[in-house]
């Protein structure tokens, strides 16, 4: 029987062209090949609905060495329609829990030497000779970025509650190695910003925080002075981006203070990171490097996850109005 659904083609599933990683598109192809196995019985109509199938996923975009790939190996593997039953053994064992190189040599050669020993444990053998023991490697992975991410206790502890204030990460007196941080600087130490008649309270923070909403703000405009934006990032990195932005505007427009041509081209190019470096070039004139230090201000206005960290953002953009011309934001970040 082929029991293949008609409609299957027009719904052919995830898009290879969205940002997924590469092994959750292999085991898309895998899977629905692997179905397709389970409830063919004939090897004929099989290879048939495979190549329909292979082209069903190339017409998706799919790599098609990728879906071959997939679909070769279901080919070669045989029709199985049980599960198989895993054999249960009640044998006690050592762990050696690692964080790192399970696999190595030298941890596979420590435990078959340590195993030794405790055949040969008289003690052991002794109490209890029908339960042979050995010692097994235990893997115990690490905290990963995923884990730093997406606890809510990690970015709470983040955030200076105490004060409430955006500060910079170095303290007056303080000594680091390597080059100091440039975003200390741009911390507004403020405990809110208005933008208009509209106000949001600093969520505290400073630089080096992660997952946040922060608003920038032009020192030298008492009003439409705001911008809002996001950064799973550490803060200072998000501002590095800006700055470099600005910098390269100022590199790929060096007379675009006397070129109204410039002017123009550099409206057509603004976006959600060159924002901040167009404000200062079109509206006050500034074209120097250090402007960007000098005029510009930031603020953490509430850290967020990663899956409702858009939502957030919006919100801010929202009710503190910094959608253009009322703000400085020009993108609205979830339609735009």
């Amino acid at each position: 029987s082929s029991g293949i659904n008609a409609e299957w083609p027009l719904r052919p599933g995830l898009n290879f062209s969205s940002f997924h990683p590469r092994h959750m598109f292999q085991a898309i192809v895998y899977s629905q090949a692997i179905r397709y196995r389970r409830i063919i019985n004939d090897e004929t109509l099989l290879s048939k609905r495979l190549d329909e199938l292979k082209n069903y996923f190339v017409n998706s975009s799919y790599p098609e060495e990728m879906v071959l790939e997939a679909i070769e190996k279901v080919k070669a593997s045989p029709r199985a329609l049980g599960y198989k039953d895993k054999p249960s053994t009640d044998m006690s064992f050592v762990p050696w829990i690692v964080s790192f190189g399970p696999g190595f040599d030298e941890s596979k050669k420590m435990s078959r030497e340590v195993n030794v020993i405790l055949a040969n444990s008289n003690t052991w053998m002794a109490t209890a000779p029908e339960r042979p023991l050995e010692m097994k490697v235990v893997a115990r992975r690490s905290p990963n970025i995923k884990d730093l991410l997406f606890k809510r206790r990690a970015i709470a502890l983040s955030s200076s509650a105490s004060t409430m204030v955006t500060e910079p990460c170095t303290k007056p007196g303080d000594r680091k190695k390597g080059p100091r941080c440039q975003s200390c600087a741009l911390m507004s130490k403020t405990p809110e910003i208005k933008n208009n008649s509209c106000s949001a309270k600093s969520a505290g923070g400073n630089c080096k925080s992660k997952c946040v909403i922060y608003g920038a703000q032009c020192i030298l405009c008492f009003i439409n002075n705001t911008y809002a934006g996001k950064t799973v990032q550490e803060l200072h990195c998000r501002i590095n981006a800006h700055r470099h932005s600005f910098y390269k505007i100022l590199k790929k427009y060096p007379n675009i203070l006397t070129e109204s041509r410039s002017r123009e081209n550099l409206a057509l190019e603004i976006d959600d990171t060159n924002v901040l470096g167009a404000h200062l070039l079109l509206k006050h004139g500034l074209s120097d490097n250090l402007d960007f230090n000098k005029y510009l201000r930031f603020t953490i206005l509430k850290f967020a996850t990663p899956s409702t960290i858009r939502q957030s953002e919006q919100q801010f953009i929202d009710s503190l109005k910094t959608l253009y011309p009322f703000g400085l934001n020009n993108i609205n970040s979830i339609f735009g």
